[in-house]
C-alpha cells in the first residue's frame, strides 16, 4: 500500500495537472519516493484509493466547478488546498463546501506550480508548515535589499529571520541567532564585495554548511563570488536588476518562486543525511532500516530484533513532533531523531524537561545516534 495520496480535483486543465505531476514527482524523488511503490497521484477518488492512507487534495476552481468527493473527503479529514485565479472569484470558482478554506491564488508566473506542490507537501508533513528563511547579509553593503526581502517574503507567508528585527529585546542575540539558523529551511546570502569580509557573515554561511542547510545565493552585479559551496544555488544580478538600492519587484517575485524550489531541496537533503546517520549506526550495532513510514518517519531494526520508529525532524524539535512520533508508533518504541549542534541552551533544557515527562518516547541526536542507539538496546 502506497504511503501517500494526492487528488486532483475540480477543473484542471491538462497544463495544469502535467505542470503539478511533473513538480509533485520531482519533489518526492528528493526523498526517495517513487510514484507507483510510495505514492499515487490521481484525478478524482478512483477504485484503488484507500480511507487509511495520509491523503491531500488540489482542488483547481473554475466557475461551475463542482465537488462530489465532499462528504467522503470532510468524512475522512482530508486536507483540500484550493486554487483560484483571484480573490474575487471565490464565490464563482468555488463549490460552498470550499468557500471557507483559505483558498491560493493562482500566480501565472508559477509555471511549475511550485506553491501548490509545496502546499500540498505541508499537508501530508514532509514539508515543514513553517517556511523559514534566514536573510545572511552585510550590513554596510546590502541592508535596504535585506529589508526589501524581509518585506517581501514575510507578506507571501515565509517566515524570515532578520537580525535587525528577529531578535527580542533582552534576548541573547548570538544564540538566538544561532538557533533560528538551525530552523531554518534556507539561508538566502547576499553576496556583496564584502560578505567575507565580515566575521559574522562568514559564520553564518560556515554554520549552515555545517547544518546542510541549502542557500540561495544573490551575487551582486560585477561581483566574482569568493567561495562556492554544493548547497547553493546561485543567481546572478545585474545592475538592471535594481531601482537603486532595492530590487525590481520582478526579481522579488523570482526569488521568492526560487525559494520554494530550494526549501524543498533543503528539507529533502538534511532528512537524507539524517536518515543516512541513522542508517549507518543502526547497520555497526548489528541492526537495519527496515523500510519507510508517514511523515517521513522511518522504520528501524534493533539488534534484538525489536523494532523502533523513529521521527527524523529537521530544524528544532518541539512538543508537536512528540504527539506525531507518538501517533506513528502505533504501540512501537518510537524516538524522535534530530540535530542538537546549534540549538539554544534553553531550548535544549526544555527537550529534556519534555522527555522526563513523556517517557514513551527516546531523544535521539543524529550525530550521537550510535552512542544513544545502543543505551536504547542495554
Amino acid at each position: 500500500m502506497a504511503l501517500y495520496q494526492c487528488l486532483l480535483l475540480g477543473a484542471p486543465s491538462d497544463d495544469q495537472a502535467a505542470a503539478f505531476v511533473a513538480t509533485f514527482d520531482e519533489c518526492l524523488a528528493l526523498f526517495g519516493l517513487q510514484r507507483g511503490r510510495d505514492y499515487t497521484v490521481d484525478r478524482g477518488i478512483t477504485d484503488d484509493f484507500s480511507d487509511t492512507t495520509a491523503t491531500v487534495a488540489v482542488f483547481f476552481g473554475a466557475e461551475g466547478a463542482e465537488y462530489p468527493e465532499a462528504a467522503r473527503l470532510t468524512r475522512l479529514g482530508v486536507p483540500v488546498v484550493p486554487i483560484v485565479s483571484a480573490a474575487a472569484r471565490v464565490s464563482v470558482e468555488l463549490p460552498a463546501a470550499l468557500r471557507s478554506i483559505n483558498a491560493m491564488f493562482h500566480d501565472a508566473a508559477d509555471t511549475h506550480l511550485r506553491r501548490v506542490v509545496t502546499a500540498a507537501l505541508q499537508c501530508l508533513g514532509l514539508l515543514p508548515a513553517q517556511r523559514r528563511v534566514f536573510v545572511s547579509y552585510r550590513r554596510e553593503e546590502s541592508a535596504d535589499v535585506a529589508l526589501q526581502l524581509f518585506e517581501a517574503l514575510s507578506a507571501r507567508r515565509f517566515d524570515v529571520f532578520l537580525d535587525t528585527h528577529s531578535v527580542s529585546v533582552a534576548a541573547d542575540f548570538q544564540a538566538a541567532l544561532w538557533h533560528r539558523l538551525c530552523d531554518s529551511d534556507v539561508l538566502v546570502m547576499l553576496d556583496t564585495p564584502g560578505y567575507f569580509k565580515s566575521r559574522w557573515t562568514t559564520v553564518e554561511w560556515g554554520r549552515a554548511i555545517s547544518k546542510h542547510i541549502s542557500m540561495l545565493q544573490l551575487v551582486w552585479p560585477g561581483h566574482t563570488p569568493e567561495r562556492e559551496s554544493h548547497l547553493a544555488t546561485s543567481k546572478k544580478l545585474a545592475e538592471a536588476d535594481f531601482n537603486g538600492t532595492r530590487l525590481t519587484p520582478e526579481v522579488l517575485a523570482d526569488v521568492a518562486l526560487e525559494l520554494e524550489r530550494v526549501r524543498s531541496v533543503s528539507v529533502a537533503l538534511r532528512h537524507s543525511n539524517m536518515v543516512g546517520t541513522l542508517r549507518t549506526a543502526i547497520k555497526d550495532l548489528g541492526g537495519s532500516v527496515e523500510g519507510v513510514g508517514p511523515k517521513r518517519s522511518v522504520i528501524l531494526k534493533l539488534p534484538s530484533g525489536n523494532p523502533l520508529v523513529a521521527y527524523p525532524v529537521v530544524g528544532v524539535p518541539t512538543s508537536v513532533d512528540v504527539h506525531d512520533c507518538i501517533d506513528l508508533s502505533d504501540s512501537r518504541a518510537a524516538a524522535v531523531i534530530y540535530d542538537h549542534l546549534g540549538i539554544s541552551k534553553e531550548w535544549c533544557r526544555h527537550l529534556d524537561w519534555l522527555a522526563s515527562r513523556v517517557g514513551t518516547v527516546k531523544w535521539l541526536r543524529s550525530r550521537e545516534a550510535d552512542w544513544q542507539l545502543a543505551e536504547i538496546e542495554s
